[in-house]
C-alpha cells in the first residue's frame, strides 16, 4: 500500500497503458484545479484522480473476478458494460488494496455515472473525467469553462451529453445516471 502521493502515483501508473497514463495524468491536473476553485480536499482529489482507472484496462472476465474478490453484487446488464464495471471494481480495489479513505473510494465508484446527492469530491471527479486535456469532443471546450464557473450545471451539462449519447448508441442509461441528473433539476 502506498504511503504517499508520489508512492501511489507510481503504482497506479504501473498498472496502465501509455494512453491511459496520459488520461490518469490530465485527471490529476484538471481535478487539482477544480478542487483549487471549488475548495476541495486536493489531497483526496489528487488520490481520486489517480485511482479513478485503476482497473479500467482490465479484460472483462479480470472485472469479474474483482466482483467476485470482493463481493461486488451487479446488474446482469452491467456486467456487459465495461465502463461501468471499471468504477465498481476500481472503487474496490482503492479500498482493499490502496487502503483509502471512503471519500476517495467513492469518488471513485461514482465517477461513471454519478448519483444523486454527490458530494463535491464526486462531482469534480466526474468532471475532472469528463474535460481533461486528452478530451477533444464538440461540446468539451464550453463543458470545461462551465466546469468554473458553476459545478451543478456543468455536471448537468455532462449528464445530459452522457444521456444523449447512450440513446443515440440505443445503450442501457445507468438509473443512478437518471437521478443524478433529476436530482440537479
Amino acid at each position: 500500500m502506498p504511503s504517499d502521493l508520489t508512492a501511489l502515483r507510481a503504482a497506479v501508473l504501473a498498472r496502465t497503458d501509455r494512453r491511459r497514463r496520459l488520461h490518469v495524468l490530465g485527471v490529476a491536473q484538471e481535478i487539482d484545479t477544480l478542487a483549487l476553485r471549488w475548495g476541495a480536499d486536493r489531497g483526496q482529489a489528487a488520490r481520486a484522480a489517480l485511482l479513478h482507472d485503476v482497473t479500467k484496462g482490465l479484460a472483462p472476465a479480470e472485472q469479474l473476478k474483482l466482483c467476485a474478490k470482493y463481493d461486488i453484487v451487479t446488474q446482469s446488464w452491467e456486467r456487459g458494460e465495461h465502463k461501468l464495471m471499471h468504477a465498481v471494481t476500481g472503487a474496490a480495489v482503492a479500498r482493499f488494496e490502496f487502503g483509502m479513505e471512503e471519500a476517495v473510494c467513492d469518488a471513485v465508484r461514482w465517477h461513471t455515472t454519478g448519483r444523486a446527492g454527490m458530494t463535491l469530491l464526486e462531482k469534480i471527479l466526474y468532471l475532472a473525467d469528463y474535460v481533461d486535456a486528452t478530451r477533444a469532443f464538440p461540446e468539451v471546450r464550453a463543458l470545461r469553462d462551465l466546469c468554473y464557473e458553476d459545478l451543478n450545471a456543468a455536471l448537468l451539462r455532462g449528464l445530459d451529453l452522457t444521456i444523449r449519447l447512450l440513446l443515440a448508441e440505443r445503450r442501457t442509461i445507468h438509473p443512478d445516471t437518471l437521478s443524478a441528473r433529476n436530482a440537479l433539476l
